[in-house]
């Protein structure tokens, strides 16, 4: 019988470096649009299937013992790897494969907030996405960005005692369907997102936009976090700020990058805003604050500790950040830009209330975001 590997045992195998290798054998298109990926590199080859099983000697002979053998759903490859332990080569198939890799989340403690207070930065490998929960335990708790899956966070809270009073989604996403509607129903959360980016100003689901300085309390220990509108990524982008500690900045800042202002139609007028944001209401703060953004780019974004953060300091000592000319600060914004995914317009309009079924959902998801505009800070 075919061994299996789970997505969550395939991810820590990657994370400590034990991962032999891995043989995807999806079509080439497939391949191309994204692949697995976790905290550190691992040796991994395209071979379609129809290919694998024509020349499954070869590939005995030149793949290593232990190889994680990956398609779409986990059916191709449970053949395949028969088919390669009979040429004498040890394998072991992707349980659900990529599908299944497309729902993991993985959790990781954030360790620099106030007293009395839990937090977690929340990873989607196959989206290289970015959620969080922050909250005090018997307390409550807010969830920021969530994946379109309701129930691990659900969980997380539950394991402190928690109560989810808060959902927010800091923007109308492009990249990926929110969970946030769903997540904040089924708690009965108040949900926020921006109105100014939604079509008409208006959701089909109960929401509360958060203003500028708005104040979110976590119950008894006072814990605030604070509003901060941010235009530039979209109209009304908003950053979560603990002040002293950390700020969730969407899709504005990123640790090696500052979030596409194009996926609106508004490329040059947003980029502008952009720079008046980075300056007018980043640059005041303190800059030992943590910066925790909702995507990543680069592997190399993501810390030995496996979390993806950096510091105000560090944000502002790229040349392109201080750059004080605003015009030419635009150009490179905007001159840097690759063109978005045609299905992200889709996902936006299904984010602000567009309905989609679940096929339609998954087929939307497939791919690595693409909401950098410059990886170059």
């Amino acid at each position: 019988m075919a061994r299996a590997i789970t997505p969550a045992e395939l991810y820590v195998e990657i994370d400590e470096g034990r991962c032999p290798y891995i043989l995807d054998v999806r079509n080439q298109d497939e391949y191309a649009n994204w692949q697995i990926e976790g905290t550190k590199p691992v040796g991994m080859r395209n071979i379609p299937i129809w290919v694998a099983m024509e020349d499954s000697d070869t590939i005995a002979a030149e793949i290593p013992d232990d190889t994680v053998v990956v398609c779409a759903h986990g059916n191709g490859s449970g053949l395949l790897i028969e088919v390669l332990e009979d040429e004498g080569r040890p394998v072991r198939t992707l349980e659900g494969g990529t599908a299944a890799w497309a729902e993991l989340l993985v959790p990781r403690p954030i360790e620099h907030l106030p007293a009395g207070m839990v937090g977690y930065q929340i990873a989607r490998p196959a989206k290289a996405c970015l959620s969080y929960l922050l909250g005090v335990p018997g307390g409550d708790c807010v969830v920021v960005d969530p994946a379109r899956f309701a129930q691990p966070y659900i969980d997380l809270a539950a394991q402190h005692g928690m109560t989810i009073t808060n959902v927010i989604d800091t923007h109308i996403h492009a990249d990926h369907i929110s969970g946030g509607p769903e997540l904040a129903e089924k708690v009965g959360a108040t949900y926020h997102v921006p109105l100014e980016d939604t079509a008409g100003g208006s959701v089909p689901w109960p929401n509360v936009p958060l203003g500028d300085g708005e104040i979110i309390d976590l119950g008894e220990v006072q814990v605030e976090a604070l509003a901060i509108k941010m235009p530039g990524h979209t109209p009304g982008s908003v950053c979560v700020h603990i002040p002293g500690y950390l700020i969730l900045t969407g899709d504005t800042v990123f640790v090696r990058g500052l979030g596409r202002p194009d996926l609106t139609g508004q490329a040059s007028d947003l980029a502008a805003e952009l720079f008046h944001t980075i300056h007018d209401r980043l640059a005041p703060l303190d800059r030992s604050t943590l910066v925790m953004p909702a995507h990543w780019t680069l592997m190399e974004e993501i810390g030995d500790d496996g979390m993806v953060q950096t510091t105000l300091a560090k944000i502002f000592e790229s040349d392109l950040i201080t750059e004080e000319d605003m015009e030419r600060f635009i150009d490179e914004i905007v001159g840097t830009l690759p063109a978005a995914p045609d299905f992200y317009d889709t996902i936006r309009l299904v984010n602000a209330g567009q309905a989609a079924t679940a096929e339609e959902i998954e087929t939307l998801e497939i791919g690595k975001n693409q909401c950098a505009a410059t990886t170059s800070i």
